[in-house]
């Protein structure tokens, strides 16, 4: 089957096809959902001020829960951006960045005070000090204040030797963290140590036929995964980026042979084309819709390869991403978590309009934000139990990483998605 020839144009056709399929699906539809959307709630959404008072409340909802220690403030669960200290006060940087208001830096203050005093040996992205640092540089880049940046510059290791590959706990996620604080920063000394982590996944990829994939642990037998927190597309992402910064053409290459592996494992079975299953040869599992495996995530590698590289696959492919993601994610899976639930998959939505400015992709955001709600009085907050449990303080499987999205769909333009290459050369104010 060919595809048509891609244009901005038929990007954001698609996206009113979309939207109009929303409108016209009939009560009973949207009944057996997992995550039903309320189109009340959602129309509420369109208003700033009320995205913000839900971001606010989850940020005052975490705040009573904390620990006071000697350091600063913890939420009970380490110091990692995952589920740690380090992804609250993502939460809380961008609180101070949409309100101005000094309790939300003085709770960024104390949460990576701590998190940089029990600082942890791994190395890893969103498990272990690259994380603690991102966050720091985050919010840098939220408040302005370059005492973040002395404590971003403590979460470095230099000449610190790889043991892994991917964005969660290897080489490319330790690279994304030194690329940001080399924009943030301009030390080339930064920009050195992102390429060293970009020589070794080099020396790692394993090449054939104009194709590129790893395994999580290289030398070793593992599993080959295709997806965004572990595979060729969170990988791809990095080198992406390593190879615009640097202008050095390898880095380049590696990134698009990672994207035709994934495209080449891309399940083709039924009309909606993208489709992936965890691994290489396919899990035993079904095929996910959310951003650790499948379109969400992997839709975010496509997007910059199709503003980067201006390529009729790439944008094809991220096309197919925002259908499938649009169709199948909100009720792939109960829950609202940024790894693997509703708000980490409509996090595509607000890249598109970001980039594009279709207010489709803006209102299938506020949509699948209506699905995380639940009205009190006036009031709207995100329902219990979003995350592993009733409470759950944590980024990416609880309560803070849902803040951060309504952060994002208060102010999409001024508000990144966290834990990605930034552009930036100035704070945000």
């Amino acid at each position: 089957m060919q595809h048509r020839r891609p244009t901005q144009r038929g990007i954001r056709s698609l996206g009113t096809v979309l939207l109009a399929v929303l409108l016209l699906a009939p009560p009973s539809a949207r009944a057996k959902e997992l995550n039903p959307v309320n189109d009340v709630l959602a129309a509420r959404l369109a208003e700033k001020r009320v995205c913000i008072a839900v971001a606010v409340d989850v940020g005052e909802r975490l705040l009573e829960r904390a620990t006071k220690t000697e350091a600063g403030l913890t939420f009970g669960s380490g110091s990692k951006v995952y589920d740690g200290d380090a992804g609250v006060a993502l939460l809380f940087a961008g609180l101070y960045r949409a309100t101005k208001d000094a309790r939300w830096l003085t709770a960024t203050k104390a949460t990576l005070a701590q998190a940089v005093a029990a600082l942890p040996k791994d190395p890893g992205f969103y498990t272990g000090r690259a994380g603690v640092g991102e966050a720091c540089v985050e919010a840098f880049w939220a408040t302005g204040d370059r005492s973040f940046l002395t404590k971003a510059h403590a979460c470095t290791a230099a000449n610190a030797k790889h043991t892994g590959t991917d964005i969660i706990v290897g080489a490319a996620g330790v690279g994304i963290f030194l690329l940001n604080l080399h924009r943030a920063t301009g030390k080339r000394e930064y920009l050195r140590q992102a390429r060293d982590a970009g020589d070794y996944l080099v020396d790692a990829a394993v090449r054939k036929g104009g194709t590129a994939h790893w395994t999580m642990s290289p030398g070793k037998a593992g599993r080959v995964y295709l997806g965004f927190s572990h595979g060729a597309a969170g990988i791809g992402y990095f080198l992406l980026h390593l190879g615009t910064r640097t202008k050095h053409a390898p880095y380049l290459r590696l990134a698009e042979e990672a994207a035709r592996f994934v495209l080449a494992h891309e399940d083709h079975e039924g009309e909606e084309r993208a489709h992936w299953w965890r691994t290489v040869p396919k899990s035993s599992d079904y095929r996910r819709i959310q951003w650790c495996h499948g379109a969400p995530g992997i839709g975010l590698f496509f997007h910059d390869l199709h503003h980067k590289l201006k390529k009729a696959p790439y944008t094809e492919a991220f096309e197919r991403c925002l259908t499938t993601t649009r169709t199948r994610g909100r009720n792939a899976r109960a829950g609202g978590s940024q790894c693997h639930g509703v708000a980490g998959n409509a996090e595509l939505f607000l890249e598109a309009y970001r980039s594009g400015g279709e207010a489709a992709w803006l209102r299938e955001a506020r949509a699948s934000g209506s699905a995380l709600l639940v009205a009190d009085g006036e009031a709207l907050r995100v329902k219990a139990g979003y995350g592993r449990a009733t409470y759950d303080a944590s980024y990416m499987l609880g309560l803070a990483g849902i803040g951060h999205f309504f952060l994002r769909l208060a102010d999409p333009a001024r508000t990144p998605l966290p834990m990605m290459v930034q552009r930036d050369t100035k704070p945000r104010r």
